[in-house]
């Protein structure tokens, strides 16, 4: 995205697009409701896949659910790299709480209660920073189709340094987007559809970041073949 854009532009922008196919919004917090038994999330994931690949095509519809079998296999695709991120996410978060363990088994009150802060600062800045990372190489495997290149942290830092002002106000943008997404889960029933919104935006925003970024540099397509 290009440095310049306004933020809040971006965010309307990313909102309308979230809206723009009703009759693919409505299936697509159904899906989400399966997803959270497992069932529904490798097409939501590749859903989303289908979403970021269209946008960078330049389309700035939410696509239609048809072609179930691709976007089954690219939502497995990207759930081995969700598990991949996850695993990192795991060992990063065991260091400090491996201290946590131990002190809990002992009267060092003031050691357990700071191994404890320590772990709750760890797990919420590994969690911010995997996302933000996360996100960088779901478009990546969108564009390239290439899971080696969506796990390669080169490629994924790489891409990101070639417009980091942009890549700054897609993470704004994408913050605001999920404090929406959260009082729109207010009401129970609603949770499934606000997650899809919310994710679909968030997708919209991260697409247009390697658009823009595409036009700015040219030369970053070519360094992702």
């Amino acid at each position: 995205m290009a440095p310049n854009n306004d933020l809040l532009e971006t965010i309307l922008m990313a909102g309308k697009y979230a809206l723009s196919n009703l009759a693919s919004l409505l299936v697509g917090g159904i899906v989400v409701a399966l997803s959270f038994l497992v069932i529904g999330l490798p097409f939501f994931l590749g859903f989303v896949t289908r979403c970021m690949r269209e946008i960078v095509r330049g389309n700035g519809v939410l696509p239609e659910w048809v072609d179930i079998g691709q976007m089954f296999v690219d939502g497995l695709r990207m759930t081995l790299v969700f598990v991949g991120y996850a695993a990192v996410y795991v060992l990063i978060v065991a260091i400090p709480g491996i201290p946590v363990l131990v002190f809990s088994y002992t009267q060092l009150t003031f050691l357990l209660l700071v191994s404890t802060i320590l772990l709750v600062i760890t797990m919420a800045i590994a969690a911010a920073a995997l996302a933000v990372i996360f996100f960088a190489s779901w478009v990546l495997y969108a564009s390239t189709g290439s899971v080696r290149k969506a796990v390669n942290i080169k490629k994924v830092i790489g891409f990101i340094m070639y417009n980091p002002e942009g890549f700054l106000v897609a993470i704004a943008s994408s913050a605001a987007i999920a404090a929406i997404g959260v009082v729109a889960m207010a009401l129970f029933v609603t949770i499934p559809w606000a997650v899809f919104t919310m994710s679909v935006a968030v997708t919209f925003i991260y697409a247009r970041f390697y658009q823009d970024t595409a036009k700015l540099q040219p030369s970053m397509v070519e360094w992702l073949r």
